[in-house]
């Protein structure tokens, strides 16, 4: 009788860890008039922008409201839009997207539905957006560890 009730207090905690953690999911919505402000390089002043990978090697790109910033993941780096860098990763994002797809712009959207931010890239993406401390995390499938062939 007690393992039974174990099992039943275990599943309702990780039922209320779950539902705890879907309060922080935002949503990310396909748009194509941000795909269009980025292939014109159209930026939105109030944003701050980051880089999935290397300069070199873009997967994506990033803007967020600034009062938003993005988590301390190693692999995103902020770019400022008056830069180089800036018009050269939206350029080999939209030139080199991953096999058998395309470049598109993204409204991304904190969990209440409200627009905090954009996103251009051939990668699909999950967003968690932290409302207390304004924390974005971003995942998306991880091309750099796949061959060549992905």
């Amino acid at each position: 009788m007690v393992r039974r009730e174990v099992v039943f207090l275990l599943s309702i905690a990780a039922a209320l860890m779950a539902a705890c953690s879907l309060a922080n999911i935002g949503g990310i919505r396909e748009s194509r008039e941000v795909t269009r402000q980025f292939d014109a390089l159209e930026i939105n002043p109030d944003y701050r922008y980051w880089y999935l990978n290397q300069e070199n090697n873009p997967f994506g790109v990033v803007g967020l409201d600034r009062e938003y910033r993005l988590d301390d993941d190693p692999m995103w780096r902020e770019v400022t839009t008056d830069s180089t860098a800036f018009r050269k990763v939206v350029g080999l994002v939209k030139s080199f997207p991953l096999p058998n797809s395309y470049a598109s712009g993204f409204t991304i959207m904190d969990p209440q539905g409200r627009k905090i931010g954009v996103w251009y890239s051939s990668l699909a993406a999950g967003v968690i957006v932290d409302p207390q401390t304004k924390i974005v995390s971003i995942s998306t499938i991880m091309p750099w560890v796949f061959s060549d062939d992905f």
